[in-house]
C-alpha cells in the first residue's frame, strides 16, 4: 500500500474509532460514521440510495471524499470526521432546507426519532447528495473548538482538595475559554460507594459525574472554589466570546442528539455576559502558537508581583501536539514554573486532562487521564488522580487525590 493508500486506510478508521466510542454515548454520531463507512468504501453501497435514484450523485462525491480525508494538513485522523460532523450539525441548526430531513433525527433542535429508524440511512444520504460540496468546502476551513465546559472541573477539583484560597487561571489551548469560569457552575461527583461531592457556586445541578474511587471530604469554603484575580487563556485560533456568531459556531461542534451539552455551553456564554457587567474578571482569550510563545504568554499573563498562587490547566491540548512539540511544552512551563515559584515563594499548580498517547494505554477507549503538577519551595511533584470520558460524564479516581491532599499540610 502506498503512502496516500496508508493515510486514506487510517482516516478510515478513524471514523470506525469514531463510530465506536459514541455508539453508547451518541447513537446519532455513532450512525452517521457507520452509514459514512460504508458508503466511501462502496463494498456496501446503501441499497435506499440506489433506489432513490442518488447513486451516481454520490459517485461523484465519493472521490471527492476521499481526497478531503487524505489531505496532509490535518493535525490528527479525526479531525476530518469532526469537522465534517460539525459544519452538518450547523447546517442543521441554521434549518438549511436542504437537510430539513436530519432535523427530525438531531434533539438539539427539537428532533425526536432514532437513527436506527430504516429510514435514517436514505435521509442521511439523500442530504449528503444536496450538501455534499457545500459540506466539504466548509469543513476544509472549519476550525474545531475544544467547548466541553465540563472540563472546568479538571482545575477546579483540585484547587478544592488544596484549599487554595486564591490563584490566577491560566489555561492551554483555550479555544473558547468557557472554562476559565468553572468555580461559578456546579459539579457533582456520584461515587459508586459513598455520599456525593458537589463543587462550585452555581445553585442548579448542572454536571453531574457518576465516578469510581474515593472521593476526598471537602470542607464547604473549598467546594466553592477559589477567588480568581485573572482568568487568561491562549489558543492557536482563539475565538471572540463577545460575537455573538461564537456561540453559534460552538454549539455545531457539540453532538446533535445531546441537547443537554448545548444547555451547559448557552449557561457558560450567559455567565460571560454576566461577569463582564460586573467587577469580578471576565475570561480572555489570546492567540499564542505552543510550544514557541508558552513561556512568553506565561510571563506577560501573570502580574509582576503576585500575591496568590497559580492555576495553569490544559483539557484535550496536546493531542494536536506531536511528540517533540510536547516535550517542549512540557520543558517550558516546568522551567517556569520552577524559577516563578522560588522567585516569588507561591505555589504552582498544573492541571492536565489529555489522551493517551501513542504506546499508552487507557483503561476505556477515548479517556483521558487526569493529573497533576505542583511545585512549591521548589520542590516538584505529579499526581496521577484517575482517567475520565473526555466530556467528563464518567469518572475513576486511583489514590491520587488521598496523595494530592496530603501536601495541603497540618491545618
Amino acid at each position: 500500500m502506498n503512502q496516500d493508500g496508508t493515510r486514506h486506510h487510517e482516516r478510515l478508521l478513524s471514523f470506525t474509532t469514531m463510530a465506536n466510542f459514541a455508539r453508547g454515548y451518541s447513537p446519532l454520531y455513532a450512525a452517521i460514521m457507520q452509514h459514512m463507512i460504508a458508503w466511501i468504501q462502496d463494498d456496501q453501497v446503501i441499497d435506499e440510495a440506489h433506489n432513490a435514484g442518488l447513486t451516481g450523485r454520490l459517485a461523484s462525491l465519493r472521490s471527492r471524499v476521499m481526497a478531503f480525508l487524505d489531505r496532509p494538513e490535518w493535525t490528527n485522523d479525526l479531525d476530518p470526521v469532526l469537522r465534517l460532523a460539525a459544519v452538518l450539525h450547523r447546517m442543521v441548526i441554521d434549518g438549511d432546507e436542504r437537510v430539513e430531513g436530519l432535523r427530525n433525527f438531531y434533539r438539539t433542535v427539537g428532533g425526536k426519532r432514532s437513527p436506527s429508524e430504516p429510514g435514517f440511512a436514505l435521509t442521511l444520504v439523500r442530504a449528503f447528495a444536496r450538501v455534499g460540496d457545500e459540506l466539504l468546502e466548509r469543513a476544509g476551513s472549519w476550525v474545531i473548538q475544544s467547548n466541553e465546559t465540563a472540563r472546568g472541573l479538571i482545575w477546579l477539583l483540585p484547587a478544592a482538595v488544596l484549599q487554595i484560597e486564591a490563584a490566577y487561571l491560566l489555561e492551554l489551548g483555550a479555544s473558547a475559554g468557557l472554562n476559565l469560569y468553572a468555580e461559578h457552575r456546579s459539579y457533582t461527583l456520584e461515587p459508586a460507594d459513598g455520599s456525593p461531592v458537589s463543587l462550585g457556586r452555581a445553585g442548579a445541578k448542572q454536571f453531574v459525574i457518576p465516578c469510581t474511587g474515593a472521593v476526598p471530604e471537602l470542607v464547604p469554603a473549598a467546594t466553592a472554589g477559589p477567588e480568581i484575580l485573572l482568568r487568561r487563556g491562549a489558543d492557536a485560533s482563539p475565538v471572540d466570546l463577545d460575537n455573538p456568531e461564537t456561540e453559534r459556531i460552538l454549539a455545531a461542534c457539540i453532538w446533535g442528539d445531546q441537547p443537554h451539552r448545548l444547555q451547559r455551553l448557552r449557561e457558560g456564554f450567559a455567565l460571560h455576559r454576566e461577569l463582564l457587567k460586573t467587577a469580578g474578571p471576565a475570561a480572555k482569550v489570546e492567540r499564542r502558537v505552543f510550544p514557541e510563545d508558552t513561556q512568553t504568554f506565561l510571563a506577560e499573563a501573570l502580574p509582576a508581583a503576585p500575591r496568590a498562587p497559580v492555576i495553569l490547566f490544559d483539557t484535550y491540548f496536546t493531542a494536536y501536539l506531536n511528540d517533540v512539540d510536547l516535550r517542549a511544552l512540557e520543558r517550558d512551563v516546568r522551567e517556569f514554573a520552577h524559577t516563578w515559584t522560588l522567585r516569588h515563594g507561591l505555589p504552582w499548580l498544573w492541571a492536565r486532562f489529555e489522551p493517551a498517547r501513542a504506546g499508552e494505554s487507557s483503561p476505556h477507549t477515548g479517556w483521558c487521564r487526569w493529573f497533576v503538577d505542583t511545585w512549591s519551595r521548589g520542590r516538584h511533584r505529579r499526581i496521577e488522580l484517575g482517567w475520565a470520558h473526555p466530556h467528563l460524564v464518567r469518572a475513576e479516581f486511583g489514590p491520587g487525590l488521598a496523595e494530592l491532599e496530603s501536601l495541603r499540610g497540618p491545618e
